[in-house]
């Protein structure tokens, strides 16, 4: 499932009150535990010679609806970016031989985006990597809303 954003105007007009500063204090360390696991998802892509932007696709690709395959325009709203943005991002990923393109049977009009045994195993190894820091690091994200004395 994804969370799709909602414009700024719809919620800060639901606002009935105002944050506490423990409220505030946790969104702080929210945004900067985020940050900190972004950093190192990035180092930890590139050092496998992927982007962000490629491990994100693969782990689409890999997931789903259980591993059916995904079309190029499922694949754009999956990542919140343009046809045209996830179309140049397949024919990367296709040029790293981490997927391949295959025309839907049922609609020709549609390219299938399958994963590759290369896809698999980079993705697999950064997963792995992923799944370790957050389990290493697992508190700082599931005590990020109780209030530093607590």
């Amino acid at each position: 499932m994804i969370l799709s954003p909602r414009p700024i105007e719809t919620a800060t007009s639901e606002i009935d009150r105002t944050p506490t500063d423990e409220e505030l204090a946790a969104l702080a360390r929210f945004r900067a535990a985020l940050r900190i696991f972004l950093v190192f998802s990035e180092q930890a892509a590139a050092e496998l010679g992927l982007t962000m932007q490629w491990y994100q696709a693969l782990l689409v690709v890999k997931t789903f609806r259980a591993g059916e395959h995904i079309s190029v325009g499922e694949l754009a709203e999956q990542l919140l970016i343009r046809d045209h943005s996830a179309a140049e991002l397949v024919s990367r990923l296709v040029q790293a031989k981490l997927v391949k393109r295959r025309i839907d049977p049922s609609d020709r009009r549609r390219s299938l985006v399958i994963m590759t045994p290369s896809g698999d195993r980079r993705l697999a190894q950064l997963a792995a990597v992923h799944l370790e820091r957050l389990r290493d690091n697992k508190d700082a994200f599931l005590n990020l809303f109780n209030s530093a004395d607590g």
